[in-house]
């Protein structure tokens, strides 16, 4: 399968853009990589039909990035560094975050069984968007370990989760909404100007799941907000 993650990621910092069929690497291995689903592997819901709850908007292919700039942490709230864990309850999560970036090719770097945090993006309490990123499928050479953003399609919007910095504080979150976008939509992890999480994972790529085939065109964004 295709690594889903935006691939457009690059336009952050003045790296330039991508193109748009440029693979996503693994932090393991500097060559593309096909993970290729075990049979316990969830099957992601077909694009042809409504998620449920209805709660995933389609965007539209408008998205305008805007440039990367740095923002104090508020008033308020203190900034606790690089994010280091993940706890979404809802669905059982409770996963370590490493930071990642772009490789020699100027592409997105995705950990093969953790939650990256991307580096450019904010930290937990600094007041701008902490961008996180996983995959959603099982890797064939290591099927007994979960996806770290394989459920996160059922996460509800109001559900809560709690992001820790390096300085070991927790940061409290609320899922405020789940957008389905197209990979050239870029904006969605680009700065906000406010505190907010977003977590970035696929829904779709056309992967072959038991037999069938399954439409993974688009990526889902999960927004929370500071509660």
């Amino acid at each position: 399968m295709r690594l889903c993650i935006l691939v457009l990621l690059a336009l952050l910092a003045g790296y330039g853009p991508l193109p748009l069929a440029a693979p996503i690497r693994s932090a393991a291995s500097s060559a593309p990589t096909k993970a290729i689903p075990a049979s316990v592997t969830p099957t992601p819901a077909p694009m042809t039909a409504t998620p449920a709850p209805v709660r995933a908007t389609r965007a539209p292919a408008t998205a305008t990035p805007m440039p990367m700039t740095a923002t104090p942490a508020p008033a308020g709230r203190r900034d606790g560094g690089p994010p280091v864990r993940l706890v979404i309850p809802v669905i059982g999560l409770d996963q370590q975050v490493v930071p990642v970036g772009l490789d020699r090719n100027r592409v997105p770097i995705v950990p093969k069984h953790d939650v990256g945090w991307y580096n450019l993006s904010a930290t937990p309490g600094q007041g701008d968007n902490v961008v996180l990123w996983g995959h959603v499928l099982r890797f064939r050479d290591a099927p007994h370990i979960p996806a770290p953003f394989a459920r996160l399609k059922e996460v509800p919007v109001g559900a809560q989760l709690t992001l820790y910095g390096a300085d070991g504080a927790g940061h409290g979150y609320v899922v405020t909404q789940q957008i389905w976008v197209t990979p050239d939509q870029v904006a969605y992890i680009l700065p906000t100007g406010r505190e907010q999480v977003t977590l970035v994972s696929c829904i779709g790529d056309k992967v072959i799941v038991n037999g069938a085939t399954v439409d993974m065109t688009h990526r889902l964004i999960t927004i929370a907000e500071p509660r």
